[in-house]
């Protein structure tokens, strides 16, 4: 069994494993009690870098991102030189495994067993890698090796292909020039130590390229100019503006969003267009029509208990402008830049980022850097030594970090003997951030007499008996008053859901010994709108899913009876493989089978 801890700054909380708390069964056997926590998200931050340095995808804005990952590496290195001493421990202790592989024995199997191990393997070679990253020698080849890759890349033209060989791409070229104006933004002067003389040349033609591509393709007298194209090309020009003013349609279209900026309606812009055009607006000196967005923005916004500040109707779906983490960057930029002065909102929505990063990545190179970027520069700093600062009591004892410069604490108390006060831990986080992690208890019992258990996820199980009537088979609950036999189909209908979106999960249903399934082959299978894969083992059917959307889920598969007797029907399991804390199972059943 497994509780997720979750505590915000400022704030104590106790949480209690009830089932242990309330324990009176006398054929409980305890094996271990483990408590992991980390009192500093900002190593969500550190754990994701290695996946921008190590993204063999040759496309520009990866290579670009590359060397993004070197400049964001170096300046936290640089603001923190307490960070080189945690990863030399983290590396002696073990610690920079992938999440994948970590906690092997809070794990329902073996990793070796499911169908994700290499995506593991990958994920613990870049861990091992982060080391490398806080080199000073390593590190300053890189960025000069990453710029000068990046800087090949530019065609006569002045845009960049998406792939060298291609023609420019107008929406990559776009992603590079904001993202050095970003950056540029940031570093100030110190940005001359990550480019040479050449990058006021490589701006100079990426602006001209941009520019040439509105001039050409853009119908100045389009109806709806609060298009996502729109507004991504006038925010990413306005970064260079005072260097490179806007001619022709460029300067036009400028004009046109400010004269129709106050008849503009909420209806008018996707999510993504809302906190674009609100910084836009506000950079333009239209701060009336920049606050209507923002108040609007806030008003919508969804405030949860376990995951932060964050809005429904941020959706995934196809494309750049759709991408859920970049388009909850972008907001939180809007409110940093334009309300600083909500810090709980703004850090409530850094949350919101760092609870996705739990149980999912960020996704591609470029959501990764966004992502990064934004939380580096938004709200309260999260590398400082108050960050790391937490105090938990576990059993009545206050635990210490493992290691000398962060926060992270892992016990195992392994014993025989029931110890309830194990159930309990408290937690004070009195610093930015949160603390995260889960409260493990893993113990033998009669299976019927395990107890339902659920966290953020949840899950119950279903038996039917299938009856052939005048109108086809119908389902038939079984119950005492259906008792099954010897021959009878049996289908098994297990209700899944899940309050978030997550990556990773595995769902083990345990199969009396009484039944034989009807499908014993494993394979992919879609089904309800969701793929996974359906695995039978002896005494258990087990379904692995890469990608499961937030929502409710429907899984039927069918058994026969065929030996009769009284058994113990199991429990049904779901976990997250990034984050096992988040899991459930279904209470433990008995099934009576007659000759």
């Amino acid at each position: 069994m497994r509780f997720p801890v979750f505590v915000k700054e400022g704030e104590t909380k106790t949480f209690e494993i009830e089932n242990l708390k309330n324990a009176n069964s006398t054929t409980i056997s305890n094996v271990s009690n483990t408590l992991e926590l980390t009192t500093n998200p900002i190593w969500e931050i550190m754990f994701a870098l290695p996946s921008l340095k190590n993204d063999q995808n040759n496309s520009a804005d990866v290579i670009f991102n590359k060397w993004f990952a070197d400049v964001l590496a170096s300046e936290i290195f640089k603001a923190n030189p307490k960070l080189k001493t945690v990863f030399e421990e983290y590396q002696n202790k073990g610690l920079l495994n992938s999440n994948l592989e970590k906690n092997q024995e809070l794990k329902q199997l073996l990793l070796e067993e499911t169908p994700w191990v290499l995506e593991s393997k990958n994920e613990g070679e870049q861990m091992q890698k982060i080391s490398l990253l806080f080199d000073t020698n390593t590190m300053k080849n890189s960025i000069n090796q990453d710029w000068d890759d990046f800087k090949k890349l530019q065609n006569p033209d002045g845009g960049f292909s998406w792939y060298s060989g291609y023609p420019s791409s107008y929406s990559t070229s776009l992603y590079i020039l904001k993202n050095l104006g970003k950056i540029n933004s940031w570093l100030k002067d110190n940005v001359k130590d990550y480019q040479d003389s050449e990058q006021n040349e490589l701006v100079k033609k990426l602006v001209q390229y941009l520019d040439n591509e509105i001039n050409k393709h853009y119908d100045i007298k389009e109806k709806n100019i609060w298009t996502n194209w729109t507004l991504d090309y006038l925010d990413t020009r306005n970064y260079w503006e005072k260097q490179y003013p806007l001619k022709g349609k460029g300067a036009a279209l400028k004009s046109l969003v400010k004269q129709k900026s106050k008849t503009a309606k909420i209806t008018d812009f996707t999510f993504f267009g809302l906190h674009r055009a609100a910084l836009l607006m506000n950079g333009y000196g239209l701060k009336d029509t920049s606050d209507k967005l923002m108040n609007y923005l806030k008003e919508t916004s969804v405030d949860s208990k376990t995951q932060g500040i964050y809005w429904k109707q941020n959706l995934d779906d196809w494309g750049w402008f759709s991408s859920k983490v970049v388009n909850h960057a972008g907001a939180l930029e809007a409110f940093n830049k334009l309300k600083p002065n909500d810090q709980k909102f703004i850090e409530d929505m850094k949350i919101w980022l760092i609870t996705q990063k739990e149980v999912n990545s960020w996704g591609s190179s470029r959501g990764t850097s966004e992502v990064i970027f934004t939380i580096l520069n938004s709200g309260k700093s999260w590398t400082s030594a108050e960050s790391d600062k937490a105090t938990i009591i576990w059993g009545g004892k206050e635990l210490q970090s493992q290691t000398q410069a962060t926060g992270y604490v892992k016990s195992t108390v392994k014993t025989d003997v029931l110890d309830k006060s194990l159930a309990t831990v408290t937690v004070t986080k009195p610093g930015a951030g949160i603390v995260q992690g889960g409260l493990f208890w893993q113990y033998y019992e009669d299976l019927d007499k395990i107890k339902s258990s659920e966290n953020y996820i949840s899950i119950t199980k279903e038996l039917y008996k299938k009856i052939k009537t005048v109108n086809g088979e119908e389902l038939q609950k079984i119950s005492p008053e259906t008792p099954l036999k010897v021959g009878d189909k049996v289908t098994v209908r297990m209700i899944l859901n899940t309050d978030r979106p997550m990556e990773f999960i595995h769902i083990k249903d345990m199969r009396a010994a009484g039944f034989e399934p009807v499908d014993v082959l494993s394979g992919y299978q879609w089904k309800n709108s969701l793929g996974y894969y359906q695995s039978t083992k002896d005494a258990s059917t087990n379904f692995y899913i890469e990608q499961m959307p937030k929502g409710k889920y429907v899984f039927e598969y069918d058994y026969v009876a065929n030996a009769s007797g009284k058994f113990s029907n199991g429990i049904t399991t779901i976990q997250n493989y990034y984050a096992p804390q988040m899991n459930g199972h279904t209470k433990g059943t008995k099934v009576v089978i007659s000759e």
